[in-house]
């Protein structure tokens, strides 16, 4: 029997509709990275998870929900659908396997949301409940790619842990932040003043070099790191702040930067060639499993032409992380 003032199909186009514009707009909860095809995917699956859902429920007659618990339940799997494909798009799982995991993640938001209506479960609870419920699921499905040989350990490591949400949610607080520390004739608190500096930071990065951008970001701790790139990412953030506060806090960032030091890059390569020379072939290939195929180089050919491949930062980066993963075996 239909739910009255629920009209799913109009609702799933409309949670499409929104999805569309986000992606099509940017914004907090667009990541780069998308091409038209991925957005026209994330789209037609939340509209057709959607349609699904509303239809189940305005067709069990076992289930008494009004039109605002319908509309939730469908709405959870909208925005969990819509978040989850973009982690598995940016994750690269192979494109086959991405609709059968977001089904099975809709199924268990389903069935979940909807059990928890039904015993009362106060909507906060039932919010981290679904979350919960989300991340075990798409761990699960994860790791069952890992054990048919579809995704290897480190590739695992790397989608499991992508999550568009609490992206979105990071840079909505950080917009947040900042709005609060350039409000004119506000008290300025030592953290108004250090989220100041970081948006400065990214406003002197945007304008440098992307291939000097990326090696400060790469040297900052990563506690500071990840703001500076949503801040980076923000399109208007130079009319958030009055410049004079700009040019004040530009003076102090060198605080935020850590100091420069001479890299030795041939002394660096001289002992990493020492080293892998005095490796089995077989203990090479390991390291290199899962690497991109420049790093695999640097790992398998004593002749690659590191220098001109890599920046004297990364290359220190590389050999440590070799020598780390040596010691660790």
């Amino acid at each position: 029997m239909p739910i009255e003032g629920f009209d799913y199909k109009a609702f799933a186009m409309d949670l499409a509709a929104q999805a569309a514009e986000i992606l099509k707009g940017g914004g907090n909860a667009a990541p780069e990275g998308l091409t038209d095809a991925d957005k026209k995917s994330i789209t037609d699956t939340v509209r057709k998870f959607c349609y699904m859902s509303g239809e189940a429920l305005s067709n069990d007659p076992q289930i008494k929900f009004n039109a605002q618990q319908a509309s939730l339940v469908t709405q959870f799997i909208g925005e969990w659908t819509y978040h989850k494909s973009i982690d598995l798009i940016l994750g690269k799982i192979p494109v086959q396997f991405r609709e059968g995991i977001l089904q099975i993640i809709a199924a268990n938001i389903f069935n979940t949301a909807k059990l928890a209506i039904i015993k009362k479960m106060k909507q906060e609870m039932l919010v981290n409940l679904i979350e919960e419920k989300v991340k075990q699921v798409y761990s699960d499905e994860l790791q069952k790619l890992v054990k048919k040989g579809v995704l290897a350990p480190q590739q695992f490591d790397v989608a499991v842990n992508k999550s568009n949400l609490n992206d979105f949610v990071q840079k909505n607080e950080d917009e947040a932040k900042l709005e609060t520390a350039a409000q004119e004739n506000s008290n300025v608190t030592p953290n108004d003043k250090k989220v100041l500096k970081i948006a400065a930071l990214a406003m002197l990065l945007k304008r440098m070099p992307p291939k000097k951008a990326d090696e400060i970001i790469k040297a900052l701790d990563k506690s500071i790191a990840v703001h500076v790139v949503n801040y980076m990412k923000m399109s208007n953030i130079e009319e958030k702040i009055d410049h004079q506060v700009i040019i004040k806090s530009l003076e102090e960032i060198r605080k935020l930067i850590p100091p420069s030091k001479t890299i030795n890059v041939p002394r660096l390569l001289q002992k990493h060639y020492k080293l892998i020379r005095s490796l089995a072939p077989d203990t090479l290939s390991t390291l290199a499993m899962g690497e991109r195929e420049s790093v695999k180089n640097f790992i398998l050919d004593k002749n690659f032409p590191a220098q001109n491949t890599f920046s004297a930062h990364v290359i220190e980066s590389l050999v440590s992380s070799v020598e780390k993963k040596i010691n660790d075996n």
